[in-house]
């Protein structure tokens, strides 16, 4: 049991690094296409990558040293179908006229391994036919598929990482693992009757599309300087300082596509654009006060706060104090600053300050 407790950690802790490389192209493929997020099908995608990290790890951890390995004498592979039901009346203690065996039965290694195989790739299965609306040929395809990497994997000792292989490769598990696919299937076609259908969960987005939420904002604004960031590192390898083609592509990119289409490229990607408040085209002297001061207010505010907490590192003891204040006075203007974005948040009339 500590063994799986430790693989389940070990998954956690390279979860939230997964999840934030993918969480960007999620949310705008979910704002793409539905122009709102589908919340349960997220959920069902965030538990899916952390069952394959998991399935994964079970099947390579604990990793043994080189030198162990080395010294192994161990088979390395077992080509023989349904050897595992030939150990089972070989080892197994089990007796239909002694009840007393039946438990110690249940807890020999000849059930529990089958048992976990058939276990390690339901959830596969499941997922496979309900979330990504795979058929049964394909939802036994694709277990089979998946088992096979799996096997390869253990019979290429980690990809060559070790000098041979460090557990068996092992047909029956193939067998097992594609069957425990299928047995995912037949449970997602069981449950999927009380849970809520893909399809069901996007109109339910499409739905609420016309509500712009923040979440929605920040995505196509951290997609607009994702753009900006890379143009600016590119030129700058040629032309010194950096920032005034920041600036430069600041201006382009953000003012210069809202003044010309409304939108910038991260808005047409997750589907909104800018208008005044009566729901009509922004003129350009809105639209530049707009960054102007949201850029000036927020950023403008955290680069001299930066600024003034570098400088309490060097500046004479006697400046100390003015700086404090500086740097008070500042905090509470971010605290607004946030109680404004919390207000948005939660509220449906609000308006952001800019």
């Amino acid at each position: 049991m500590s063994q799986y407790i430790h693989v389940i950690y070990t998954a956690a802790i390279f979860f939230p690094v997964i999840a934030m490389i993918i969480t960007l192209p999620i949310l705008l493929i979910s704002y793409h296409r539905y122009g709102a997020l589908p919340k349960w099908n997220i959920f069902m995608l965030y538990t899916f990558v952390f069952y394959m990290l998991c399935a994964y790890f079970l099947t390579i951890l604990p990793l043994p040293s080189r030198s162990f390995v080395a010294h192994l004498t161990t088979p390395t592979h077992n080509f023989v179908p349904f050897t595992f039901v030939t150990n089972f009346f070989k080892y197994n203690p089990f007796s239909l006229t002694h009840p007393a065996t039946w438990l110690a039965a249940l807890k020999a290694p000849t059930v529990i391994q089958p048992a976990f195989n058939l276990l390690l790739t339901l959830p596969f299965g499941f997922y496979l036919h309900y979330y990504f609306n795979r058929n049964w040929k394909q939802t036994f395809l694709l277990s089979f598929c998946l088992s096979l990497f799996y096997e390869l994997t253990q019979f290429s000792g980690l990809y060559g990482i070790y000098p041979r292989p460090y557990r068996l490769f092992d047909v029956d598990d193939l067998l097992l693992n594609t069957l425990g696919g299928g047995l995912g299937g037949g449970l997602a076609a069981w449950l999927g009757r009380y849970l809520p259908s893909k399809e069901r969960v996007g109109q339910s987005a499409i739905a609420r599309s016309q509500a712009v939420s923040p979440l929605r904002r920040c995505t196509a604004l951290a997609l607009d300087w994702i753009l900006i960031t890379i143009i600016s590192d590119i030129i700058s390898i040629v032309i010194k300082p950096q920032w005034p083609i920041t600036l430069v592509a600041w201006a382009v990119l953000i003012i210069g596509t809202e003044i010309a289409n409304q939108k910038t490229i991260g808005m047409r990607v997750v589907g909104i654009k800018l208008t005044d408040k009566f729901g009509q085209r922004a003129n350009w002297i809105q639209i530049i006060l707009r960054n102007v001061i949201a850029y000036g207010i927020i950023g403008g505010t955290f680069a001299i706060q930066g600024r003034l907490l570098d400088m309490t590192s060097y500046a004479p003891y006697s400046e100390l104090a003015t700086i404090q204040k500086f740097v008070l006075a500042l905090s509470f203007v971010l605290l607004l600053i946030l109680m404004d974005l919390l207000i948005e948040t939660f509220s449906k009339n609000h308006r952001l300050f800019f």
